[in-house]
């Protein structure tokens, strides 16, 4: 049940982006619609990030690492680590540069783990390294394949309205939990704030109780959801997820956060690259 509790948040989230896309006023520059998409991929794909906020002026530079960890089939402990390096500048860009392609065991965490799908649209087998750029106030973003040396841009038209930041604080999701009517089995507690990798943030875990459908489980912590977001700098430093059932917890943490003006070139197509553009 928690899951479409959460659920229901972003879906919040996401309304109150379309509800400020569609107040926002329209460009009248000219385009050449030849080159950009009537489909508002980039701004629902802007809108829909998890780990780092869509903010101008809150500049830095850190690595994200997703550890998951859980058991084959034949029992035995798996472990995969999957590691991407973010970056925003002061323009609210956003980089995400990948080594590999993010496929963790346990399919759920390739949806709650994953801080954008964009590029699957583009790409949608894409096996190798990969990096995405967002520029979601210019309605543009590039998936760049180091390997064939190709950058895909998705320019959405200008007759659909500019993206528009939102103006509340990174942590509303938090307050919006712990305001909300939550189900008997559901504990909400507010971990007020501490350092983490030395940014200031706040914390929040879930945890869900089993029921009478449950059987043994009855009265016991089944899965427990664990966020530490700044709103200092837009960003969640920590994301905890445990199913005690299966024994499984994967997490997504922020390290070597530096707060720092990222080199304008990494938000840029190499000059060296063929450019595709997707128009559907």
């Amino acid at each position: 049940m928690i899951d479409c509790r959460k659920a229901l948040i972003w879906l919040i989230v996401v309304s109150t982006l379309i509800s400020s896309l569609a107040a926002a006023s329209t460009s009248t520059l000219a385009q050449d619609n030849s080159s950009c998409t009537g489909n508002n991929y980039v701004g629902f794909g802007c809108g829909a990030f998890k780990f780092v906020g869509l903010e101008q002026n809150k500049p830095f530079m850190a690595q994200r690492t997703v550890t998951s960890v859980g058991y084959s089939s034949d029992g035995t402990n798996k472990k995969t680590q999957w590691i991407e390096y973010v970056a925003r500048d002061s323009f609210g860009r956003i980089r995400f540069g990948q080594n590999e392609a993010f496929n963790p065991p346990d399919a759920i965490d390739r949806v709650l783990m994953s801080t954008h799908e964009i590029e699957k649209n583009v790409i949608p087998n894409a096996s190798g390294p990969l990096v995405v750029i967002f520029d979601c106030f210019n309605g543009k973003s590039t998936v760049l394949e180091p390997g064939p040396q190709v950058a895909h841009v998705i320019q959405t038209c200008n007759t659909l309205p500019p993206f528009q930041q939102s103006g509340q604080p990174y942590s509303r999701p938090i307050t919006m939990i712990l305001s909300a009517n939550m189900l008997p089995n559901v504990l909400i507690q507010d971990l007020g704030y501490k350092e983490v990798e030395g940014i200031m943030a706040r914390g929040i875990r879930n945890t869900v109780l089993g029921t009478d459908k449950d059987g043994e489980w009855k009265g016991r912590p089944i899965k427990v959801w664990e966020s530490w977001m700044s709103d200092d700098l837009a960003i969640t430093v920590l994301y905890v997820h445990s199913d005690l059932r299966k024994q499984t917890e994967s997490r997504s943490s922020l390290t070597n956060i530096r707060r720092v003006e990222p080199e304008s070139a990494l938000f840029q197509i190499p000059p060296n690259y063929n450019v595709s553009h997707f128009t559907q």
